[in-house]
């Protein structure tokens, strides 16, 4: 292991950053994305710094084959977009960079500032980066060249003794973003990482804070979730943190309800975590990331949907006041899974896609009401028997 030194404002030597290489920490170059690594490269090339960082270099430490590879460089966006022509500039304050490869996003941020706290849009150095992060686990920045992992604030050290540490301050960090709630629990419930009393003081303190985010946000966390193949862990770890009750409102109002619809719910989750966990290629649910659901065909997430929205809809069919024509079915049962879902607002078309997944997979159409004998008028009556007269006065005349 090296250190990293900096000058401070008086002129001495002080720690920057550990740099372990990789006999240290024993990431597998084989599971990095060769795109991931082009990018950084031809980042380089162009005389730029650039790191894997975030979830991705967890995932590796954890000897995972990460789904999404996040950059970070200290190029500016318009920059990166010169530079790559299959790229787009993505957001309004604080733009990122949609890199497209092989039919896979890969997003490329510029290092961010601290001089407008930690949630503001100005671009900065590495060092005031690292600062910018939710946790300790996800400040590691991995050089897929060099094989070198930067660790700036003992990541590596938390990493290995399953611990969640939080970077800013517990007065703030929260009330800054109360996403990073959800966030925490979920890389907590993957990983069985321990929290701290503070920690877990601060999440039931700010928990309903989560109410103010926005139904976009929210909604990119849900698809992040479903496709984990870790989805029924999180969703127990969301509940058992009272974070659910703000997340999805009504899937934790049934969950309170009734022990059969969570056993059956909870049982559906881990059908959808098997299929999430098969072998790379053998499964949609497998390789679709959450920027590709995002970005470029939402209807990816209908199948995870369907099994997420099962129980749901099988409790619906088995109503008394239900309608019983077809039509108005499948409207009355969109309605309720939408209420599921709230506040998510999940596109539309991949909710009718699940939802009739769902319904003609386990036969939950209504048979539909037997069609009302219409009464024949009087009138009808008499034409009929003024056609039977008429044949057989036909019948009788002769050749």
């Amino acid at each position: 292991m090296r250190i990293r030194y900096f000058r401070n404002t008086k002129g001495g030597l002080q720690a920057k950053a550990r740099v372990y290489d990789n006999t240290e920490h024993n990431i597998d170059p084989s599971l990095v994305d060769r795109d991931a690594s082009a990018i950084v490269k031809r980042l380089v090339s162009h005389g730029f710094t650039a790191y894997i960082v975030g979830g991705a270099v967890r995932d590796l430490l954890l000897g995972k084959r990460p789904k999404d590879f996040d950059i970070v460089t200290d190029a500016l966006p318009n920059r990166i977009r010169k530079i790559f022509s299959n790229s787009r500039i993505i957001g309004r304050r604080f733009k990122l960079v949609h890199i497209y490869a092989n039919h896979k996003i890969f997003e490329v941020s510029t290092f961010r500032s601290l001089s407008t706290g930690t949630i503001g849009n100005e671009y900065g150095t590495i060092d005031e980066d690292v600062q910018r992060r939710d946790f300790t686990i996800n400040a590691l920045y991995y050089d897929p060249l060099t094989f070198e992992l930067l660790d700036f604030l003992g990541g590596l050290e938390d990493l290995r003794a399953n611990r969640l540490k939080a970077i800013i301050p517990l007065e703030k960090i929260f009330r800054e973003d109360p996403v990073r709630m959800i966030r925490g629990v979920k890389y907590a419930a993957v990983n069985n990482f321990s929290f701290s009393f503070a920690l877990r003081f601060a999440i039931h303190r700010d928990a309903a804070l989560l109410k103010e985010v926005s139904s976009s946000r929210l909604a990119e966390e849900f698809y992040k979730i479903i496709a984990s193949g870790k989805s029924a862990i999180i969703l127990q770890w969301l509940d058992r943190y009272k974070l659910l009750q703000y997340f999805l409102p009504e899937v934790s109002n049934s969950l309170r309800r009734s022990k059969d619809f969570k056993d059956t719910f909870f049982q559906h989750l881990e059908s959808l975590d098997a299929l999430a966990r098969t072998p790379e290629d053998a499964s949609l649910l497998n390789n679709a990331s959450a920027a590709e659901i995002v970005q470029t065909d939402r209807r990816l997430i209908s199948p995870f949907v369907a099994w997420f929205v099962r129980q749901r809809l099988r409790d619906f069919a088995r109503r008394e006041d239900v309608p019983k024509e077809p039509p108005a079915f499948r409207q009355a049962a969109f309605a309720d899974i939408r209420e599921f879902l709230a506040p998510l607002n999940l596109p539309r078309v991949a909710l009718e896609e699940a939802m009739e997944w769902v319904l003609q997979e386990d036969s939950l159409m209504p048979a539909p009401p037997p069609p009302k004998r219409r009464k024949r008028s009087p009138r009808r009556k008499k034409s009929k028997q003024r056609a039977e007269a008429a044949s057989m006065s036909a019948d009788a005349k002769p050749d």
